[in-house]
């Protein structure tokens, strides 16, 4: 395989936790930003290219901004630890953003360190390292200025991570307006998807595009086929991909929110290809006899009326899926040779209560039929505005009475049942249960595994809920319009003519004059043929072969270029191929060679990277840097044993260091313990402190020849050609060089070359009429004052997404939002299993309901907080590695809930 910089690796799984001190980060960011800043200014002295003008502006900006980012962060800390779960589930909205701005900085250090190790190339690609370190500059920019409104806000929020819910919100819609004045334009550009795993940055990455061109088809003026003309831009440019985004989220219409949710629904065909193969997979009715009887707690009959909120009674549809065919549940032949299954999962599809099917989940659906053995049943619940609250629920609730009263009919034995739901499906399945209670019926079911759930369906500020302006799939415009749909608030709105002729546009023309769903959209195109052959069109047609910085290898050092594109169906295999024993394959390391991910973490010194995901010229970098050398800790995990500490240096020659080959040792009386050491500039001449054995093997780049036991920086081997003019002037530091091949050399000129051209392609398509400042942004903010008067202070601007709120109260209901549930009513809920995602703008709805569902007296059996994936990591596990890792802990915790033994 091929890493950054073209030289061949094997990339294995960093077992344990490695950590590194946050101040010894900062400190290099501030050394690397001077160094490279003087570089570039003797350049610009020269006259060479705009560029070299504005790189200096930039780490200057960056050394300003990281100062006080520092304190923000030391601010965060403070107030962190007292909103976990418990000690044991380190996680909240505030560890959240810490964990936002710790990979920020990893994503400055590394486009810094390609900066600083390629800046004298004959091919440096200087415009592309410029606008990425603006674009992160404006990224801190964006965290200085919104973190100490959330740090403002926690001051009244009692102890909790969402304000009283008791009191007024009128005073809380004000800090929406502050943040939607804030530009979070820059979260859709190049960054976007940053504090995710690379292999969602890729997906996210896709989405955005799609997202901008499908919004133009809405235009008057542009078909299917005029936006896809116009798709190539959004390719080349990702600040106006990131400005369509922004605009797009804030005016679109909830049909339009509907149609690009549905998105999911064009790989309805995937499942069959690349998922477990069904017996049975059919989509069925439940016939309308009348209302259900069930059997309540104190022996009386309780009725289940047949749905009929707003638009009448009609049957419930419903999705069945088994791997095999059991007695009853079909006509089958084969049917008789299984008999029922004495555990049911009964599930409720996410979609913001506005969009997608079972149909369209169906890729974890299979897998979870395969994986328990046991028939699966989806709910095809009524979806809003058309069926608003409580619709979704009667029909849930009839569904489930059904089943219960015709277990046959599924499969099931009557025994075991567990109901689960993602998204907006576990606030319904909450619902339904809650409505049990009140309904005092008997039969529950035997678990509820909820995740990523939004426990209080309304939008109140929180600090994770604050992650929604850096969220492509769950923005706070999507949020909003997701919840007037579905409490009915929509219906009224959308009369509004204040609303509608203040944002009935995007860029000017009428974006209601051409509804139609993105199934719609893809058939328009499907239909339609046009001849690419030469002019504008063909460079566009070949542009759309790949995406943004797409099809060429990246450079060494740098963590935003795509590598050879790979079809759907290679991803899968490589997917599916995954070590059975936990560890990484090499296909899989290829899919994330990106930036280390962070992991949430109590230690409030270190920046914890994630375990699995690493950037070997990174850590790399950091092992032999001074300033970071001695600040690295290695905690390997105490069932692994494959990383062991020892009480002597251990010395090996490049080819060991290059690979990262870890040789399994089996020697006794190994120290277990390290000594983390505060970063400094000074290189001690004798070094005590035990390393992990990687650190060492980082720390050893000599060549086989001559292997000394040198603390200094290891200088270049003979054999790398040296850059032209380059100048590392570090205090004399060095970076660890690989060795390269011919071959491999040769494919690093080239890729760099056509990177090279695609940057200048890209100058060329963004240049303006004039010649303007790029850093907006960045250059005119203000350090002085503060941020919320400073915000209020500016030209007041009609809010449409505060007009959408203020247009209709959302009801305080249990049934909508569980959170306004009394405690005598969710004490007798069902044992609940929680999952969030540290990075889920709804995490902090996961760990106020756990804990309010705790205090209450209520069973709650796990927590479960996942690091690296996004809100609906269930429906991307056939393309991300580690969202199948994720969807492998969802069916663990169904398995405990239906009390499976593994034998």
């Amino acid at each position: 395989m091929t890493d950054s910089g073209g030289s061949h690796k094997r990339r294995q799984k960093l077992k344990g936790r490695l950590s590194v001190d946050r101040c010894a980060i900062l400190e290099l960011i501030v050394q690397l930003c001077s160094d490279n800043a003087t570089h570039f200014e003797k350049l610009a002295q020269s006259g060479a290219n705009g560029y070299n003008e504005r790189m200096p502006v930039v780490q200057t900006v960056l050394q300003t901004a990281i100062e006080t980012l520092k304190g923000n962060i030391k601010k965060l800390q403070e107030v962190a630890p007292k909103y976990d779960y418990d000690e044991k589930t380190p996680g909240n909205g505030y560890r959240s953003l810490i964990c936002i701005c710790d990979t920020t900085l990893l994503h400055v250090v590394s486009l810094q360190k390609a900066v600083f190790e390629q800046r004298g190339y004959l091919i440096f690609r200087i415009s592309h390292f410029c606008k990425e370190l603006e674009a992160y500059a404006t990224v801190i920019d964006y965290l200085n200025k919104s973190i100490p409104l959330c740090l403002e806000t926690e001051k009244n929020m009692r102890g909790s991570l969402f304000p009283p819910l008791d009191g007024n919100y009128e005073t809380y819609q004000e800090i929406l307006r502050v943040m939607e004045k804030l530009d979070s334009s820059v979260f859709f550009g190049r960054p976007i998807g940053f504090q995710f795993s690379p292999s969602i940055n890729k997906i996210f990455r896709i989405i955005g595009v799609v997202l901008a061109t499908y919004s133009l088809s809405w235009e008057k003026g542009h078909g299917a086929i005029g936006s896809l003309i116009n798709t190539g831009r959004f390719f080349l440019s990702p600040e106006q991909r990131a400005e369509r985004i922004i605009k797009v989220t804030k005016e679109a219409d909830i049909d339009f929110c509907k149609g690009f949710w549905n998105l999911s629904e064009l790989s309805n065909n995937m499942p069959k290809f690349f998922c477990p193969n069904m017996a049975l997979n059919e989509l069925r009715e439940i016939p309308l006899a009348g209302a259900i009887p069930m059997e309540g707690k104190n022996g009386e009959m309780v009725m289940v009326p047949e749905p009929s909120a707003h638009t009448g009674p009609r049957p419930v549809q419903y999705r069945i899926l088994s791997t095999v065919h059991r007695q009853n549940m079909s006509s089958s032949a084969l049917s008789t040779t299984h008999p029922p299954s004495k555990y049911l999962v009964l599930h409720c599809h996410g979609g913001g209560y506005v969009a997608t099917s079972s149909k369209s989940h169906e890729t974890y659906l299979r897998q979870w039929a395969k994986a328990l053995n046991c028939p699966v049943v989806s709910v095809e619940y009524s979806l809003a505005p058309e069926n608003p609250f409580p619709r979704p629920t009667e029909e849930v609730l009839f569904a489930y009475s059904w089943i219960i009263n015709n277990p046959a009919a599924v499969g099931w034995t009557g025994e075991k049942i567990v109901m689960v739901g993602d998204s907006a499906g576990g606030n319904l399945i909450m619902s339904v249960n809650i409505r049990l209670v009140q309904l005092n019926i008997k039969r529950q079911p035997d678990g509820l595994v909820l995740c990523y759930t939004p426990f209080l369906f309304q939008y109140l500020p929180s600090p994770s809920r604050m992650l929604s302006v850096m969220d492509p799939l769950l923005h706070m415009g999507v949020v909003l319009r997701c919840v007037a749909a579905y409490t009915g608030a929509y219906g009224a709105q959308i009369n509004n003519n204040k609303l509608r002729k203040s944002r009935n546009s995007i860029g000017g023309t009428d974006m209601y004059a051409s509804h139609r769903s993105l199934q719609e959209y893809v058939n328009e195109v499907q239909k339609t043929r046009v001849d690419f052959s030469g002019g504008s069109q063909s460079i566009v047609s070949l542009v759309q072969k790949s995406h943004d910085n797409g099809g060429f290898a990246k450079t060494n050092g740098n963590s935003y270029y795509k590598k050879e594109t790979k079809t759907e169906i290679e991803i899968v295999k490589k997917t599916e191929e995954v070590e059975k024993d936990g560890c990484e394959s090499e296909d899989d390391a290829l899919e994330t060679t990106s930036i280390a991910s962070v992991q949430v973490d109590a230690d409030p010194f270190h920046i914890q990277l994630n375990h699995t995901l690493h950037d070997d010229d990174l850590i790399s970098f950091l092992s032999h840097h001074p300033i970071t050398k001695d600040a690295m800790s290695h905690t390997p995990d105490i069932s692994e044993d494959d990383i062991e500490l020892l009480d002597s240096p251990i010395e090996l020659g490049l080819e060991a260091t290059e690979n990262l080959v870890i040789e399994e040792e089996h020697e006794e009386n190994k120290s277990g313990d390290e000594v983390s050491t505060p970063s400094t500039e000074s290189i001690p001449e004798v070094h005590t402190t035990k390393r992990p054995r990687l650190l060492q093997m980082l720390s050893s780049v000599t060549s086989r020849e001559s292997r000394d036991n040198s603390q200094t920086a290891p200088s270049t081997p003979s054999q790398q050609p040296k850059p032209l003019t380059h100048s590392n002037s570090m205090n004399g530091f060095n970076p660890p060089v690989h060795k390269r091949s011919l071959s491999q050399s040769l494919a690093d000129t080239a890729a760099s070359t056509a990177a090279y051209a695609l940057d200048n392609l890209q100058d060329w398509f963004e240049r303006p009429p004039k010649e303007k400042q790029k850093l907006d942004r960045t250059v005119s903010r203000k350090d002085e004052g503060d941020i919320l008067e400073e915000v209020l202070e500016e030209d007041e601007q009609p809010s449409h997404l505060l007009e959408l709120v203020s247009a209709g109260t959302v009801p305080r209901d249990p049934l909508i939002s569980p959170m306004y549930a009394d405690n005598d009513t969710i004490c007798q809920l069902p044992p609940c299993y929680f999952m969030a995602c540290h990075m889920d703008p709804l995490l902090d709805d996961t760990i106020s309901f756990a804990g309010k569902l705790r205090d209450a007296g209520g069973k709650v059996m796990s927590v479960d907080l996942l690091s690296s994936v996004p809100h609906g990591f269930l429906n991307f596990t056939l393309i991300s590695p580690e969202c199948k890792k994720s969807g492998q802990v969802c069916i663990g915790r169904l398995k405990e809930a239906l009390g499976i033994i593994e034998e």
